[in-house]
């Protein structure tokens, strides 16, 4: 029987949605200052955002950019097998900082999703957690 994730993280920052924005559009290029791990690269294909075309792998996830919309939300759609959804980064203004979360939408099926979630979910934590971080080190600059 499938099952339905929702996964939520998220931290208020010091920076514009401007500025947050274009550092998120930027993960997984040659001008990708956020990513935090260098063993385990986060790439997408080259040139700019372009919904059903870009593409992203990292942790054993693919996607296709489903929609950017500037200051606002980047959302990919999952191509892996068992997969039927969406991850990506929601941006708001909460007073003088900006929050940003990350969210994982998703119906997983019986086998090939569950087993793929249960081998990313530790690293979802952790990963997101430590890019958090490194967003807020980069926006201290």
């Amino acid at each position: 029987m499938p099952i339905e994730l929702h996964e939520l993280r998220s931290r208020a920052f010091h920076g514009t949605k401007r500025r947050i924005y274009h550092l998120l559009e930027e993960m997984g290029t040659s001008g990708d200052q956020i990513w935090p791990f260098a063993s385990q690269p986060f790439m997408r294909s080259p040139g700019p955002l372009a919904p059903g075309r870009t593409e992203e792998w990292h942790l054993g996830i693919h996607a296709v950019l489903e929609e950017a919309i500037p200051e606002e939300r980047i959302v990919w759609r999952f191509q892996n097998d068992g997969f039927d959804g969406t991850h990506g980064f929601h941006l708001s203004s909460e007073g003088k900082e900006t929050v940003v979360e990350y969210r994982v939408d998703a119906t997983l099926s019986d086998t090939d999703g569950r087993l793929l979630w249960r081998r990313f979910e530790d690293q979802f934590e952790r990963s997101t957690e430590a890019l958090f971080d490194k967003l807020a080190r980069v926006l201290k600059r």
